[in-house]
């Protein structure tokens, strides 16, 4: 079926045939992206999509993954669609710096969704930092620590590539991305009650059938246009965080800090709402 949406849709099918919150962190990505020719690396990318969503965006993109049957679907995608500009290679995040990646080699780095299944975050993000220029961008997404747990979520030691940790509070990330000479620049939340909802029910549903829940779910995402405001009238912890960091130049002044103006004050002044 995936197949099938990728040559009628193109790269877009990638995002649609996920679950709800894979389009809402394409939404969130879409805002924040560099065009043009820029060096963008996606770390955990899954089948690629947000890597040759980047490469459509005019970037030179590079996705990493450990898993090499995504690998194989995404180049085989990237091919189908005739998308230039892309690649995918195996790596483990966990070691990046032993996969001969010179250092201040990408413009941006694109991590979504990725960072709670590192056991050694801190490594993880000097790794990251350390592959950044100075004045490139981090683009991450992250669990909110106090989401509202989703049908089967687990904790793993991350052996099978399970989340490592519930998730992070923006505080925390602000304190990692410090320590590594990166500034944050903007914090947001993403996915709110309505798009937790529908993944909710694809999961319960797709116990049985995949392609039931996902045929079941796809017409209510319309709902998903109302879905901040009504997470802020009900106050509603969100699933995710978003940050964008960008590295510090040592002879640079710091950039100005930006809120996301369009969150409820709740989320935006303090991390410790509990679920």
């Amino acid at each position: 079926m995936r197949e099938v949406l990728v040559k009628s849709l193109g790269w877009k099918a990638t995002v649609l045939h996920g679950d709800p919150c894979v389009y809402d962190r394409w939404r969130w990505l879409r805002q924040h992206l560099k065009d043009g020719p820029v060096r963008t690396l996606d770390v955990g990318c899954g089948s690629g999509a947000f890597t040759m969503y980047a490469a459509k965006r005019g970037n030179h993109s590079t996705g990493i993954s450990f898993n090499e049957q995504n690998n194989v679907k995404a180049r085989e995608r990237a091919r189908l669609l005739g998308i230039s500009g892309v690649q995918f290679l195996n790596a483990d995040l966990r070691s990046l710096e032993q996969h001969g990646f010179p250092p201040a080699s990408f413009d941006q780095i694109l991590c979504l969704e990725t960072i709670e299944h590192i056991q050694e975050d801190a490594k993880f993000l000097e790794d990251l930092s350390m592959l950044l220029k100075p004045g490139g961008r981090v683009l991450l997404s992250t669990p909110y620590k106090h989401y509202r747990r989703l049908a089967g979520d687990v904790l793993t030691d991350g052996s099978d590539g399970g989340h490592v940790r519930w998730g992070y509070t923006h505080e925390e990330l602000r304190g990692l991305f410090g320590r590594v000479g990166i500034q944050a620049v903007r914090e947001e939340y993403v996915s709110g009650f309505v798009a937790q909802q529908l993944t909710n029910a694809m999961r319960v549903i797709g116990k049985l059938s995949f392609s039931c829940a996902w045929g079941a779910t796809f017409p209510l995402r319309i709902l998903q246009w109302i879905d901040r405001p009504l997470t802020r009238l009900i106050r509603y912890p969100f699933l995710s965080v978003a940050v964008i960091g960008v590295k510090q130049n040592p002879t640079a002044p710091e950039p100005t800090k930006s809120r996301d103006s369009h969150a409820d004050p709740i989320f935006t002044r303090s991390d410790r709402l509990t679920a």
